[in-house]
């Protein structure tokens, strides 16, 4: 081929390299997806490698335009002989290469399985209906093992395991919400095998680690065991056991005084807050805040409905976290206020603070709920009801190996999802009452 035509030639093989590499990249997900080959983390490879080859056949395009097209043989030939080679390489040679490499060597995506319980067959992963869910092994309120976080404002945080299954990742309908971007949507499982605590990887993107080593497939745990998921790292730790009585019955006062203080034996539990409105065009209307999410706004499908022009159609939501009810303002045109100071990041809800939507004022205040004490030494058959900020100081005007059983008339929900770290802010299902409390 002459020299005259050369830079045609060129020209050719370098769009023609270009759009190869970029095929590649379409072929190799094509393929993935309509054959379920590869992992996610060797397709999302392959697919980078493919638009970085791609984006380096610019430079041999911008040769041809400015240098090939303007000079032709005046050119020296190693300049010449180094753009042909990189146009070869990352044009065609390169991303070709890759795809034959993934339909070749990319192995099929098998059905996730996980040992079935009590058998030595599989069985697919967890779905969020699993009935182990909601089945305490152990018995209500008993913890086979906790979870203490090890990074952030959590840290030294224990969240008590007393489900069959707990599901863990970044997406709500797990039992415990990891909010990290490293964090698959559904990242992994906690199992309580016949007395055998064991971790599952749900083949996450980054993978989960069990001390430092790649967690593949089922693994038991062991106190002391250190989780990395992500960018999160939690200790596995196993509860202390349970005092017993001649008859091998548990000690009642050894029971209630780790639900009076939080142990490993109880869930958390958060006191509920309720919120009257100042002002407005519904002055005096209360509303409970016990749900886990609960949006403020104008429209008739919001949880808390102030119809005022101030309030945005979907103004404000409060999240129920470990730590209490935090609020966050939900881009809303006139802004939301927590006494008198613009909300730009989620602030935290106490009795006492004043909420202003828009307009319209709201008083945060504790909720009234009744909690109930029977009493072994004064009068079994007495009971006193007392509000939930008073528990501490009744306790510590008796005895606390006096104390029979605590029981709360509120119980917190089964379905909420235990978070860590910062609040996570989503809209929930409308659920507007139709007319508020007074």
């Amino acid at each position: 081929m002459g020299d005259v035509d050369f830079p045609t030639w060129f020209g050719v093989g370098s769009y023609g390299g270009l759009a190869a590499a970029l095929l590649a990249a379409a072929g190799i997900a094509g393929y993935a997806l309509r054959r379920r080959r590869g992992s996610p983390l060797q397709l999302a490879r392959a697919i980078l490698v493919c638009l970085a080859a791609a984006s380096l056949m610019l430079a041999p395009v911008w040769w041809t335009q400015n240098r090939l097209n303007l000079y032709g043989p005046s050119l020296a030939p190693g300049e010449v002989l180094l753009w042909l080679c990189w146009a070869a390489l990352f044009g065609w040679l390169l991303p070709l290469a890759v795809l034959a490499a993934y339909v070749t060597l990319a192995a099929a995506q098998l059905a996730p399985t996980v040992p079935a319980r009590g058998s030595n067959h599989t069985t697919a992963f967890a779905s969020p209906d699993d009935p182990a869910r909601r089945i305490e092994p152990l018995g209500p309120g008993r913890a086979w093992g906790e979870l203490v976080s090890l990074e952030g404002e959590s840290a030294g945080r224990a969240i008590a395991l007393t489900r069959q299954l707990t599901l863990l990742g970044r997406e709500l309908d797990n039992d415990i919400v990891i909010d990290d971007e490293r964090t698959s949507r559904h990242h992994a499982e906690l199992h309580w095998d016949h007395g055998r605590p064991q971790l599952v990887d749900r083949t996450s993107m980054n993978g989960t680690l069990l001390n430092r080593q790649t967690v593949r497939g089922p693994v038991p745990l062991k106190p002391g065991d250190v989780i990395e998921l992500g960018a999160q790292r939690y200790r596995f730790e196993a509860p202390a056991p349970v005092s017993t009585d001649a008859n091998g019955a548990e000690a009642e006062t050894s029971k209630s005084t780790a639900i009076l203080s939080g142990g490993v034996g109880a869930p958390p539990v958060v006191a509920p807050l309720a919120l009257v409105a100042v002002n407005g065009p519904v002055a005096g209307a209360r509303w409970d805040v016990r749900d886990a999410v609960i949006t403020i706004g104008r429209d008739q499908g919001q949880r808390i409905c102030l119809p005022d022009e101030s309030v945005s159609r979907q103004h404000a939501q409060i999240v129920r976290q470990r730590a209490g009810y935090f609020v966050a303002d939900l881009a809303s045109s006139n802004g939301t206020f927590l006494d008198d100071v613009p909300l730009e990041a989620p602030g935290l809800l106490a009795p006492g603070a004043m909420l202003r939507v828009g307009n319209v004022a709201l008083r945060c205040e504790a909720a009234a709920t009744q909690t109930t004490l029977a009493w072994r030494r004064d009068d079994p058959a007495a009971a006193v009801a007392v509000e939930s900020g008073a528990v501490p100081a009744l306790m510590r005007e008796r005895e606390p190996d006096a104390l029979l059983f605590l029981q709360h008339a509120a119980p917190a929900r089964r379905d909420e999802a235990v978070h860590l770290g910062p609040p996570i802010l989503t809209l929930a299902d409308p659920t507007c009452d139709a007319e508020p409390t007074h």
